[in-house]
């Protein structure tokens, strides 16, 4: 008998699939982003200034273990981002807030110096009104003298004021004495707005002989919601002070 030999078809087999790879996202490149994005809030107060460092480091130990990890993690990208906004933040912070207190700081050795003009020219019922809240602070014109009439309140306090030690030598000696800002000797914040207390240096003539001695001013810039504008006020000033440099306390009480 004869034998038939049959032909199996073939096929071709299908390509195999390629296995795709799982790469896992790195965890801290994801909370160093984070850290990164909410570093600006470091501007906002100098207890919050720990937030870029903290980015940095994080977004930095993110990089050295991708990189050991590398191709099996992912999230370089995202852990430069977060490590550049760090970066960033970390100087703005401390900066921003540094040029804000030597705003302050300048602010307040101007108004401080216009209470001194006043005594100068022989206005203390202008000086004295500085220490008012801007809100009830009348102008202060040539008018302003109707506010302190014989037997009044007003008028024994402008009369109290002018025989304090150092207003009264400001007083007699007008244009004679030389006023200088000499030094900021606290400062600080609240609720109620800005503190700044500084030292002023009064050198007068006495027999002859310069003499100086020191007068503390403390002044708060506050926010007038209604104009929604800061405005600054005396809030005391100290007769006779020492400042800092020269041993004193650095206190205004």
């Amino acid at each position: 008998m004869r034998e038939i030999h049959v032909q199996r078809p073939h096929f071709d087999a299908p390509d195999e699939p390629e296995l795709v790879q799982y790469r896992s996202v790195s965890g801290l490149a994801v909370v160093g982003l984070l850290a990164g994005l909410l570093s600006w809030l470091a501007m906002l107060s100098p207890m919050l200034w720990g937030l870029p460092p903290a980015g940095l480091i994080l977004n930095a130990i993110a990089l050295r273990r991708i990189a050991i990890s590398a191709p099996a993690m992912v999230g370089r990208k995202a852990a430069l981002a977060g490590l550049l906004l760090s970066a960033a933040f970390s100087a703005a912070g401390p900066a921003q807030w540094t040029t804000y207190r030597w705003m302050l700081r300048n602010e307040a050795r101007q108004f401080g110096l216009m209470w001194f003009d006043f005594l100068a020219k022989g206005q203390p019922h202008k000086a004295i009104e500085l220490r008012s809240p801007p809100a009830s602070r009348p102008p202060l014109d040539d008018a302003l003298w109707r506010k302190y009439p014989q037997n009044s309140r007003a008028r024994r306090e402008i009369e109290g004021f002018v025989r304090r030690p150092s207003v009264r030598v400001l007083l007699a000696l007008r244009d004679k004495a030389l006023v200088r800002y000499y030094d900021t000797e606290a400062q600080w914040q609240d609720r109620t707005g800005d503190w700044v207390y500084q030292t002023f240096a009064v050198t007068c003539p006495v027999e002859g002989q310069p003499t100086t001695f020191f007068v503390g001013l403390v002044m708060e810039r506050s926010l007038a919601s209604s104009e929604n504008r800061a405005f600054w006020h005396v809030s005391s000033f100290l007769d006779a002070v020492r400042p800092v440099a020269l041993g004193g306390s650095g206190k205004p009480d």
